[in-house]
């Protein structure tokens, strides 16, 4: 479970770069949003919810999605960044699609609210997670 993890910190990373096209007037603008909770499980139903932290996930994510990419940042530091193979807007939304390795992502942020809700599935392991961003 703790190179899903790694794997997981990747694909956050990914997701906060992706959110930056929010708004048609902030089109290029980042996204900066921080994960607040976060639950992981995996295929027997052992599941463990708390901080990101506690996963071995990002704390912050930045979306710029001219750019296509999401950078993220752990709390001891580490930062990485991901590519976003897709950003859509529909309606009060916009949601983002990466991959990083063998692991799947996506992250729909609501434009009004700023709430964040991502998932990331990989093998025998899934996560879902949830934050607050700044949607310029």
């Amino acid at each position: 479970m703790k190179s899903s993890l790694s794997i997981v910190a990747t694909v956050i990373l990914s997701m906060a770069s992706a959110g930056s096209g929010a708004s048609e007037q902030g089109k290029g603008a980042e996204i900066l949003c921080a994960v607040t909770n976060t639950v992981s499980c995996d295929a027997v139903g052992d599941c463990i919810e708390g901080p990101a932290n506690a996963v071995n996930l990002p704390v912050f994510m930045n979306f710029h999605p001219d750019k296509k990419v999401v950078e993220s940042a752990k709390g001891g530091g580490e930062r990485r960044t991901s590519q976003i193979m897709s950003v859509s807007r529909s309606g009060g939304a916009i949601v983002f699609i990466g991959d990083e390795g063998e692991s799947a992502w996506s992250a729909t942020i609501n434009k009004s609210s700023g709430s964040l809700t991502g998932t990331i599935a990989t093998d025998g392991v899934g996560y879902l997670i949830f934050g607050s961003c700044l949607v310029h």
